[in-house]
């Protein structure tokens, strides 16, 4: 068996415990506490059924709210990192063409 983790990671498809991987199984311990309290919960089955609609609303509503909020995140993120990339490359340019000799100085090195 390879010891080298990043050739198990390719050969696996796996690389460690993730967000994606934290948010689903934050869905799946939502799904199993829901479906337990369904069993334990007293009432009728239409108290019940209002309140699951009532409760996926609220989710529903908490999920877009938080997805909206992640999409500016990563909308912001996206433009720092693309302003920091523009600073850098002009930069360098500026830095690079400061180092460049001058024309009439390489004619005195060829002399």
């Amino acid at each position: 068996m390879n010891e080298n983790p990043q050739v198990n990671r390719r050969v696996t498809g796996t690389t460690g415990s993730t967000g994606a991987t934290v948010a689903m199984g934050f869905v799946l311990g939502a799904l199993v506490g829901a479906g337990m309290a369904l069993l334990v919960a007293p009432g009728t089955g239409k108290d019940t059924r209002k309140r699951l609609v009532a409760t996926g609303r609220r989710w529903s509503a908490a999920a877009r709210s938080t997805f909206q909020n992640a999409r500016d995140t990563a909308s912001d993120l996206k433009q720092d990192a693309m302003s920091a990339v523009e600073a850098g490359r002009e930069a360098f340019e500026e830095n690079r063409k400061s180092q460049e000799p001058s024309p009439a100085s390489r004619i005195e090195r060829k002399v």
